[in-house]
This record gives C-alpha cells, sequence and structure tokens, in this order.
C-alpha cells in the first residue's frame, strides 16, 4: 500500500535537477568541455529524469488508487 509521506522524497529528488543544472553550468564556465561532452551529459541528465518523474507519477497514482 503506498503512502502520501512516500511521495515526498521522491518530489524532493526531482528537485535536484535545479543543482545539477547549476553544476554543468558551472563547468561550462570554467572548462569550456567539448560540445560532445557537453551533449553527452545533457542527454545523460534527460534520461535521469525522465526516469524519475516516470518513477514519481507512478507512485502518485499508486497513492491516489490506495486512497480510495
Amino acid at each position: 500500500m503506498s503512502k502520501m509521506y512516500e511521495l515526498e522524497p521522491m518530489i524532493l529528488d526531482c528537485w535536484r535537477v535545479c543543482n545539477d543544472l547549476e553544476a554543468v553550468f558551472k563547468q561550462v564556465g570554467d572548462d569550456e568541455p567539448t560540445e560532445d561532452e557537453l551533449m553527452n551529459a545533457l542527454i545523460g541528465m534527460q534520461q535521469l529524469y525522465q526516469w524519475k518523474f516516470e518513477q514519481l507519477f507512478n507512485k502518485y497514482e499508486d497513492v491516489l488508487r490506495d486512497r480510495q
């Protein structure tokens, strides 16, 4: 049975995208990564957060279903 409190850590984990983007901005400003390095990092981040948001939404649906 899914509980509402299980959503909070998943939501907070998804907020990390802002911190991760800040790291990318810093790297671009400091070291000027190659275009391939930058694209690989962004593609990886996109996939990672796609999965995280899918898992979060699935948990949200579970919580709603269990509350009914």
